[in-house]
């Protein structure tokens, strides 16, 4: 039903017609036709609606690491996670997140505007030990010249760090657990109590208990900073200037958790954060795939049996 506004103009819907109003003028658009979906266009909806609801975490994660990240980094990673699960088994009845193989999110970056690629011109390595020990390096780093923000003329002169975290998720559980989270200087600032030598090399290693069918992310980004008269931190820097992604991904398969299981053990290696509970509508979308697919297969049976019946009659 439609309604006058205080200068008359008609507002809503008049029969198969819809009124507005935009920039001082009525528009009159047609009403929308329904539109019926097919059954694989249904659960294709559902599982988008998964795999969104699924990388929350992780967008989280990247908003409370990061300085910066785009507009788009849901679509995004999204897309990453539905590449994921379609690698999964079609014949599941119901798709285990924890069961992905997370590798298409190795070298994924947050803020594409400032890439590694432009802002870090030597690129970490990083290994997955057979026990889950974790070992990022850059090898001959020369700041001044492999980082080129340092190349700028700012005073006092800034320093620069690189931020780790790992963090393990399991869907199943709907739990999260911030594994490590640690700063590496990379270059001091002015007034900073020690120097670091011209050309170095960066090491870093963690070794933390993992759980079983867990999924580990390990995030990586640059800063920038310089140090005020009491020498507190000020990070600076803009969105074209700070990276950050994910340096690597990998599941915890029995191999793997048992060899950690023999060596992780103590407080040193226990996780930062106990695990966290986090919101996910995950079994919902998987009930409503799992309806839709029941639903398509008994049309499917009980077309074929009506061709069948046409085809041999008694």
């Amino acid at each position: 039903m439609a309604k006058l506004d205080k200068k008359g103009n008609p507002k809503g819907k008049i029969g198969n017609e819809i009124y507005r109003q935009l920039n001082g003028e009525t528009i009159v658009q047609s009403k929308p036709g329904k539109i019926k979906q097919t059954t694989n266009t249904q659960i294709s909806a559902q599982e988008f609606g998964l795999c969104s609801n699924a990388t929350k975490i992780i967008r989280q994660m990247g908003s409370y690491l990061f300085e910066y990240t785009d507009p788009y980094l849901s679509g995004r990673l999204t897309a990453v996670m539905r590449q994921c699960v379609a690698a999964l088994p079609q014949d599941s009845k119901e798709k285990n997140l924890n069961d992905i193989d997370p590798s298409p999110f190795i070298g994924f970056q947050f803020n594409p505007k400032g890439s590694f690629e432009k802002n870090l011109l030597l690129m970490p390595q990083c290994t997955v030990q057979p026990d889950g020990t974790l070992i990022v390096q850059l090898n001959g780093l020369t700041p001044e010249k492999h980082i080129p923000f340092l190349q700028t003329n700012i005073q006092p002169y800034p320093g620069s760090f690189l931020r780790i975290a790992v963090l393990g998720l399991d869907y199943q559980r709907k739990e999260y657990q911030l594994l490590a989270v640690d700063e590496i200087i990379l270059a001091k600032a002015k007034m900073d109590d020690a120097t670091l030598p011209y050309t170095h090399d960066v090491h870093w290693q963690c070794l933390k208990q993992l759980q079983k069918g867990t999924l580990v992310f390990v995030f990586l980004s640059l800063h920038y900073y310089q140090l005020d008269w009491l020498k507190r931190r000020k990070t600076m820097g803009d969105k074209h200037q700070l990276p950050s992604g994910i340096l690597t991904a990998f599941r915890v398969d029995d191999d793997l958790y048992e060899r950690n299981r023999q060596v992780a053990i103590g407080v040193e290696h226990q996780p930062v954060e106990e695990a966290e509970w986090f919101y996910t509508i995950r079994q919902e979308k998987q009930f409503e795939i799992n309806r839709l697919k029941d639903h398509q297969q008994k049309k499917d049976a009980k077309r074929l049996q009506t061709k069948q019946f046409r085809t041999f009659p008694n």
